[in-house]
């Protein structure tokens, strides 16, 4: 039930190729001129097929920009359009097509354009912007993408019809062309970096993909910056622009083939650890949790927010982003047992007596029986089935004690209860947040791992902030 990773070895085999092909010519320069090809018309050609992806790619996140107000998403979509207008007058300018000359200036001088604002955007998209300024930037978001695509209009004109204006400094410059490949490397290995952390915490293949063209952007700016024209070092650096390109593009269709694709150009720009670790649960986890509210009116919100809560708290413990994702599937669904629960046990107003609290006592136990051949793994069926037990050795269903608990059941162990506390029900008003941090302290050392209290002490603020559920009012649920 928890997706597992998507096989990187192939991404990683190509990434290797890229690399050991790259280095092999700049060792043996002997191979990079072995390797010259002088065709304007595989030139242009190649280049067109990356402006055409590019093409697709930012239409497809142009779609998402118009509909959904998010200064990420528009930056990643300005770094495609702009790829797409300044690689095409690359492509345009290759002698013998838009441009009769038999080499001018504006070839060379596009791509390095096409690098500098295509890592530019590409960094700005992998940021989290708040405030004013992100306010001004969505309202504005639809004038700013069309001013762009103005622009980069007016530059092909200039380019293509006046390819003499660019100055013949630029050709000579060292310091120009290291300075504008240490930007580009430096803000696309950043934007790497960034989409490789959502990547594993969503495991969503989009994520892979635009990781994947980011490596590949900055390979291409290493192997166009050392490279000579139609070498063999040339023509590597338009194939990894091809590749990386088309690495997103497939992405795109994987999900389009889903019938997500737009919600997961949207799901590109979430930024928050919990989003994204809840982004890549499956429809299963998914629609379990949705039943279960529905059997359950109390439980409204509450496994997404033990689940936001238990995650802060594995972070702060320092847990892998594996363990994490497994502890917030496990966290979501830690009262699925309830689903077999009889209504007029599970919707009692009034307390329960012995029969009916051993069957209320059977759910951890049942909602492991029921995942049992669902997850494959055993951290989210040891949250479902050790929630409940106290670090005493007095808790159910088999009365572990301390260590022999689960790490991520005793974190589900703290969150479940404090969120319990910090919501409305239907015997008494939510409680206090002072209130409900004292008790969990003081059931430290014997309901709770000390650990687990300390860590979550340490990020309450932040889940507050964010998950509290105080302000929402209860909807009662009567039995049948």
């Amino acid at each position: 039930m928890r997706r597992s990773l998507p096989d990187l070895i192939p991404w990683a085999l190509l990434l290797a190729v890229s690399s050991v092909v790259l280095t092999a010519m700049r060792l043996n320069p002997a191979l990079d001129v072995a390797t010259t090809w002088k065709s304007p018309a595989g030139h242009f050609e190649v280049v067109t097929l990356v402006a055409a992806i590019c093409a697709v790619v930012g239409v497809a996140t142009s779609i998402v920009v118009v509909r959904t107000p998010n200064v990420r998403l528009l930056c990643l979509t300005l770094s495609f359009v702009t790829l797409t207008g300044l690689v095409f007058v690359h492509g345009a300018a290759t002698p013998g097509f838009a441009v009769d000359a038999e080499y001018n200036l504006v070839i060379g001088f596009s791509m390095r354009l096409a690098f500098v604002f295509g890592a530019l955007f590409l960094a700005a998209s992998a940021i989290q912007w708040e405030g004013r300024a992100a306010d001004l930037v969505n309202r504005y978001r639809v004038i700013i993408l069309g001013s762009t695509l103005a622009l980069l209009v007016g530059y092909a004109v200039l380019a293509l019809v006046d390819p003499e204006w660019v100055p013949a400094w630029f050709s000579t410059s060292g310091a120009l062309a290291w300075g504008t490949t240490t930007f580009v490397c430096a803000l696309g290995g950043f934007a790497a970096v960034r989409y490789f952390a959502g990547y594993r915490r969503s495991q969503l293949p989009l994520y892979g993909a635009v990781t994947l063209g980011a490596v590949l952007f900055v390979q291409a700016q290493i192997a166009q910056h050392l490279g000579a024209t139609w070498g063999g070092t040339f023509w590597l650096y338009h194939l990894q622009l091809l590749t990386g390109f088309g690495a997103i593009l497939w992405g795109i269709a994987v999900e389009y083939g889903r019938g997500r694709a737009l919600r997961s150009i949207e799901e590109l720009t979430v930024s928050d650890i919990v989003a994204q670790l809840r982004s890549g649960q499956t429809e299963s986890i998914a629609g379990l949790a949705a039943a279960l509210e529905a059997r359950d009116g109390y439980t409204l919100g509450h496994g997404e927010r033990v689940a936001a809560l238990a995650i802060f708290v594995g972070r702060e413990l320092k847990l892998s982003t594996p363990r994490l994702r497994a502890l917030a599937a496990g966290a979501l669904l830690h009262d699925v047992g309830k689903i077999g629960v009889p209504d007029a046990v599970l919707h009692k107003h009034g307390p329960l007596d012995p029969e009916e609290r051993a069957v209320i006592e059977e759910h951890p136990e049942r909602g492991d029986t029921m995942l049992a051949a669902a997850f494959n793994g055993v951290v989210e069926r040891g949250v479902i089935r050790h929630h409940h037990e106290r670090w005493d050795g007095s808790g159910y269903p088999d009365r572990l004690a301390a260590e022999a608990i689960p790490l991520e059941a005793r974190i589900v162990a703290v969150a479940d209860v404090y969120d319990a506390l910090r919501s409305n029900r239907a015997y008494r008003p939510a409680w206090e947040r002072e209130d409900a941090v004292s008790l969990i302290v003081e059931g430290a050392g014997t309901q709770f791992d000390p650990r687990c209290v300390a860590a979550l002490h340490a990020v309450i603020d932040q889940w507050e902030a964010q998950y509290a559920a105080d302000h929402l009012a209860y909807d009662e649920r009567r039995a049948a």
